[in-house]
């Protein structure tokens, strides 16, 4: 091959580079385009437990056929509908959804994803909004709990019929019975005014939940309370992760314990399960340690990349904290 052809057909290769139209760009320009008229849909204010209907219209402004392989909403109270799945140039059509709301009060949104041939927008999202809105109010519609003091500063809570509809109260459910309430499921009032009774012990294994009324009134059969709690001692981090360990390599790690009543504390001891785990310094203030703790990765054991370990720090006439260490050898390259 002579020095002359050779130019030529470099001259050949950049004019081509420059001047064709790439293979994405004809299919962009040949391809489907699916456009909606909007992407989102707000219901507003809705009721309880109720179903909606809502439409997204939609045309295909390319100048290939649109195919849409699915549509598919996130969980069950969400159920896309669509008439055929190929539409010509110009053609339009719509997506049709049935909403079945949540039970209690709140902002909810739902998304649904449409799959299709468009090649710049193969996977649209959909949205749909809505606030349900109980014909009951709770008020508070949380409470704040304490292990030290479960009672003190427990407000009561009050149920107001909003639409003049008198009601009785039912049952009254919370994890564990952490929370009891004394009713009458006879006595129909447009108010009731309860005083709830803290179980300090289930509130220490269940410190985060809803107290749920059951009601028998037309429009709202459920309503409920949040409540939560702080533990009594935490520490950070709860877990410790160590990467790219190697054997002979100490790693160091500060963990704080607290606690979150402004309690004093008082260690009665420290220990690790596999020996992995020391606590090599310690500072305290009035309701915090500090820890300065070294973590020895040990010989592996024969392929094995991961190692464990566990610190168990006893707090005195309290609950014991277990802080788990996992690490990961660093790969042979």
């Amino acid at each position: 091959m002579n020095s002359r052809y050779c130019k030529f057909l470099v001259v050949v290769l950049i004019l081509g580079f420059f001047f064709a139209p790439s293979a994405a760009c004809a299919a962009s320009e040949g391809g489907a385009i699916i456009k909606f008229d909007t992407v989102e849909h707000d219901f507003g204010k809705i009721a309880p437990d109720s179903y909606s209907d809502c439409n997204f219209p939609f045309t295909n402004t390319g100048k290939g056929v649109l195919e849409i392989d699915r549509v598919k909403g996130t969980c069950k109270c969400t159920v896309p509908a669509l008439k055929k799945k190929e539409y010509a140039p110009g053609e339009s059509g719509e997506i049709t959804v049935k909403f079945h709301a949540p039970k209690y009060q709140g902002s909810t949104s739902q998304h649904i994803m449409v799959f299709s041939n468009d090649p710049n927008n193969s996977r649209v999202q959909l949205v749909i909004k809505a606030y349900v809105q109980t014909k009951v109010k709770a008020s508070p519609e949380q409470l704040t709990l304490s292990l030290i003091a479960p009672d003190a500063g427990v407000s009561p809570i009050t149920l107001t019929s909003l639409d003049g509809e008198k009601f009785a109260v039912t049952k009254v459910e919370s994890p564990g019975n952490v929370v009891s309430i004394d009713f009458d499921p006879n006595e129909v009032l447009e108010k009731h005014i309860f005083n709830p009774v803290i179980d300090v012990n289930n509130l220490n294994k269940y410190l985060n939940g809803f107290i749920v009324f059951t009601l028998n009134h037309p429009s709202c059969k459920t309503i409920r309370v949040q409540y939560s709690c702080l533990k009594e001692f935490e520490t950070s981090p709860s877990v410790i992760i160590i990467r790219n360990a190697v054997v002979g390599e100490i790693q160091k790690r500060t963990i704080y314990l607290t606690s979150n009543y402004n309690q004093p504390i008082e260690i009665e001891s420290i220990s690790s399960d596999n020996g992995i785990i020391k606590v090599v310094g310690k500072e305290q203030t009035e309701n915090r340690f500090k820890f300065d703790v070294e973590v020895a990765p040990p010989l592996q054991d024969g392929k094995l990349r991961v190692f464990s370990d566990t610190l168990h720090i006893k707090i005195k006439d309290k609950e014991q904290l277990d802080i788990s260490c996992r690490g990961f050898y660093k790969a042979d390259k």
